[in-house]
């Protein structure tokens, strides 16, 4: 008997090994992390959608180029209009959520290394304890400046807090089960005080280690991102083959179920960031910038249609109602998540092709003149097709995002549909 596609692709080999991943201990415990995260990332997120779209002084509200209202309350421009106390208010909001975005990395920190304590067989609060003294002390600051929380929390420092929560977990747990670190407290001391009077000698040799390892890894990776900003020009990154391999490195990431953006924003910083600011001061007009690859993101508004449209799985289409509203200002998370398309097999295709299609599509649109380059900051939860229109200052920006969307419905389209033949049944979806 001829065999369906959809037992070809139940059979295919590809299906087992991605269970077989999504069992793996220490996948879900890094996936179990993220849930942790979850709440502050929808709370800082909405906060953010308000501010940005409401409160910001330069935005479609207060800003010079959406209403003006700035000016007309104010009556002030320029520096003036900036030393306003109402507009100092809300920069400070504005500080205030990058300081939320940034603490979400030292919130993973502890939830993953909590995580792996479980794992290792050691103690989850002083294990968790070492690895936020060990994202502070692998972070890197500028000793010039003041002090300031800001340093160790701006951008979502997710891939240092990936590798920290691992080193300084793994050295605490190593640690605390040799026998020259085990001692007896003294026996009138209470119990829960002797459970941390214990800890001291594996802390401290712990804490020795990673002042080590922290000194060495500084000293290399300053090096190395120093020597890459002064020697690799940005028209290498604006190469097409280099922002396809980039975009397809982040998808495969989320995939997998690490945050692709947080986990490469090393070379946003280095390579992105910069092209964003000299095309808004109106030097250049790189085509691939951070705002590019942040309004590129709605291909996840795509699988919720698509899902809407062809699926009959009811828990998926619950799934995506629930999803709308977050998908339509970029935040991914409790699709990916709750879905899941985190190591969900049908979904490994289309969620890699679907951005990269994306990619190629801008990249001819503004190579041809058909679209302007993405030259105005535009925060990355500004809603879709209202985030193109602000970031290119063009209604063909939002065109564009119209565009990749309808594109992204069709390469949905055909998974989903394959989907409901698969025995993905309710309980597995």
């Amino acid at each position: 008997m001829k065999m369906g596609s959809a037992e070809m692709f139940q059979g295919a080999s590809f299906l087992p090994f991605a269970r077989h991943l999504a069992n793996n201990r220490y996948l879900r415990a890094v996936r179990h992390s993220f849930f942790a995260i979850l709440p502050f990332l929808l709370a800082v997120s909405l906060i953010d959608v308000i501010v940005g779209l409401i409160f910001s002084p330069f935005g479609p509200i207060f800003g010079e180029k959406g209403l003006n209202l700035g000016f007309i309350i104010t009556g002030l421009t320029g520096e003036e209009y900036l030393q306003h106390w109402a507009v100092s208010l809300m920069m400070q909001c504005r500080r205030m959520i990058d300081l939320g975005y940034g603490m979400l990395s030292i919130v993973f920190t502890m939830s993953f290394s909590r995580r792996l304590a479980e794992i290792w067989g050691a103690d989850t609060l002083m294990t968790s304890l070492c690895a936020l003294a060990a994202f502070v002390f692998f972070i890197p600051v500028d000793t010039a400046l003041e002090s300031d929380i800001s340093q160790y929390t701006m951008g979502r420092r997710f891939l240092p807090a990936f590798v920290v929560a691992i080193v300084a977990s793994r050295i605490y747990a190593w640690v605390s089960s040799r026998s020259f670190s085990k001692h007896e407290a003294l026996p009138f001391l209470p119990k829960n005080l002797a459970r941390f009077f214990n800890a001291g000698v594996p802390v401290t040799i712990t804490f020795v280690i990673l002042t080590i390892l922290s000194l060495l890894f500084g000293a290399t990776v300053s090096s190395v991102v120093d020597f890459i900003k002064e020697n690799v020009p940005l028209s290498i990154y604006q190469h097409p083959i280099f922002a396809l391999l980039y975009q397809g490195l982040v998808s495969l990431l989320w995939w997998f179920g690490f945050p692709g953006y947080g986990f490469t924003s090393t070379i946003q910083e280095i390579a992105y960031y910069p092209a964003q600011l000299s095309n808004q001061v109106g030097d250049t007009s790189y085509i691939f910038t951070s705002g590019f690859f942040n309004a590129g993101t709605l291909h996840i508004l795509g699988l919720i249609i698509a899902i809407l449209v062809f699926s009959n799985h009811k828990k998926w289409r619950r799934v995506a109602y629930i999803s709308i509203p977050c998908a339509f200002f970029n935040i991914q998370d409790p699709l990916m998540f709750c879905l899941p398309v985190i190591l969900n097999p049908v979904f490994f295709i289309p969620y890699i092709s679907a951005p990269i299609a994306n990619i190629a599509l801008g990249y001819v649109a503004i190579l041809w003149g058909i679209v302007p380059a993405f030259s105005e900051s535009v925060p990355w939860t500004m809603p879709v097709i209202l985030s193109g229109i602000i970031g290119t200052d063009s209604f063909m920006g939002g065109a564009l995002e119209v565009v990749w969307l309808i594109t992204d419905i069709f390469i949905y389209a055909p998974f989903v549909i394959t989907a409901n033949m698969l025995e993905f049944g309710e309980d597995e979806s």
